[in-house]
């Protein structure tokens, strides 16, 4: 009795999880249908918590296999990668204003490269710093620029290294990183939707290198992989 009453409710949540991921995929992709940005994000933190407790379930009470949180992990490596994508390239809680790939012969390229490419090591991160000391900046543009890309890919730090070996070799990881991020400021760039800037990098790759050396303490590491049950 117990067995299927566990069973039950597990695929209740992993239900319940795939409705809320559906619901928003559906929202982007339906016209003039908008929900706010960080509605969006409280619906994919619970749809994420949902799939976490059918997993434990599954494994704690019914004694399935552990490789069950691994392919848990995966999915919320692809959720938060979707995630990381949206917002860096379609959402406006970044400033984006939609798609349009560059048109080489433009008269306003010389321009837009002006504006949109940098690649001196801290010229942004120095603009923005100066402009919130003198009031020029507002706090939400300083944080979403300097905070926000210093924390958006720290989850990397410790989503690589458990899915894959290699990744806990830190070149490996540091190399993958720059490569993920690079990526995703040239298609910023080339989509018009942002700016491909070498301050961006360097943010988004400290961020995720220095969570990767705290997963890497022996506590901690430990402490994570109790918490989902690699051991």
């Amino acid at each position: 009795m117990k067995t299927t009453v566990y069973k039950s409710l597990a695929l209740i949540f992993y239900l319940i999880s795939l409705s809320i991921l559906l619901y928003c995929i559906k929202i982007r992709l339906t016209p003039f249908v908008y929900i706010k940005t960080n509605y969006r994000m409280i619906l994919l933190i619970i749809s994420c918590i949902l799939i976490y407790l059918g997993g434990f379930i599954l494994v704690k009470k019914l004694n399935y296999n552990k490789r069950i949180f691994k392919i848990n992990l995966v999915v919320y490596f692809i959720i938060y990668t979707i995630t990381i994508c949206t917002l860096t390239l379609f959402d406006e809680i970044f400033g984006r204003q939609g798609i349009n790939f560059i048109k080489w012969n433009d008269n306003l390229l010389n321009s837009y490269i002006n504006t949109s490419f940098n690649i001196v090591p801290f010229k942004t991160i120095r603009l923005f710093t100066h402009g919130y000391q003198q009031g020029i900046v507002s706090f939400r543009n300083f944080s979403i620029n300097i905070f926000g890309n210093f924390l958006a890919f720290m989850p990397y730090g410790i989503f690589l290294p458990l899915l894959f070996k290699s990744m806990n070799k830190y070149k490996n990881f540091l190399i993958t990183m720059i490569l993920i991020v690079l990526l995703i400021e040239i298609l910023q760039f080339v989509t018009m939707s942002g700016s491909c800037d070498i301050d961006d990098l360097i943010l988004n790759v400290l961020g995720a290198s220095i969570v990767y050396f705290i997963t890497k303490i022996k506590f901690i590491n430990k402490f994570i992989r109790k918490i989902l049950l690699y051991e």
